[in-house]
């Protein structure tokens, strides 16, 4: 059984307010995608829902997965408050109505048993984490226009040769490109949702990963 990590964040600006959301989705093979999007008015609970919600989507449901994320929230709801909530017909103990119940409704219907889940602590470190913050906190900022904001940010980058190893590869859209470094192909991809990129250490491996992209493979 396939083996897939999902890191996820949210972020809110007014709360509610303009929000983001941002899955980062690496498999088994080392590919790293991401994905992330904004709503206009919105709340960062429902930020953080949207992006599980997502990469439960993205993945195969037969997968064994593994997310993290910084939402105590969610963890929560996930692993204890639902089950009392589906109990007395999705309303607290209270009698109120439970919030963002269509959004826990959905994650409650992608949840499967080999879904497992993680709490990562904010801004404590860790790199993907602090990568999926990123994203969102962009698609809070600048609402409907990722890929603008991405090329506009973008440095002149140094040429690499696709026969000089090891290098990086990303694929955003129909676009290929070969990348020196890996801060220059993270720049690449920066805030573009469904944009791909991995380290490939030799022409089998690069060879490899197109083919699993779907792409043709290059002439040596």
């Amino acid at each position: 059984m396939a083996t897939v990590d999902i890191i996820t964040d949210g972020a809110c600006s007014g709360n509610p307010g303009p929000g983001g959301w941002a899955t980062i989705i690496v498999t088994p093979d080392g590919t790293v995608t991401e994905f992330s999007g904004s709503a206009a008015n919105t709340t960062n609970n429902q930020m953080e829902l949207q992006a599980i919600i997502v990469g439960l989507q993205k993945v195969d449901a037969q997968a064994e997965v593994h997310i993290h994320t910084d939402s105590q929230y969610v963890i929560n709801g996930i692993t204890k408050w639902v089950f009392g909530w589906q109990k007395n017909g999705w309303r607290t103990k209270e009698g109120k109505d439970v919030e963002n119940q269509e959004f826990w409704k959905t994650l409650v219907r992608l949840t499967h048993k080999n879904v497992h889940w993680h709490y990562v602590k904010g801004h404590n470190g860790h790199a993907m984490n602090e990568r999926a913050n990123t994203l969102a906190q962009q698609q809070a900022r600048s609402l409907g226009h990722p890929v603008l904001q991405a090329r506009a940010n973008a440095q002149p980058q140094t040429p690499v040769s696709a026969g000089t190893f090891p290098h990086y590869i990303s694929l955003v859209g129909s676009e290929f490109r070969h990348h020196a470094t890996w801060d220059a192909c993270k720049q690449a991809v920066h805030g573009v949702s469904g944009a791909r990129f991995k380290k490939v250490s030799s022409a089998h491996e690069l060879a490899s990963q197109r083919r699993q992209w779907g792409l043709p493979v290059e002439e040596a």
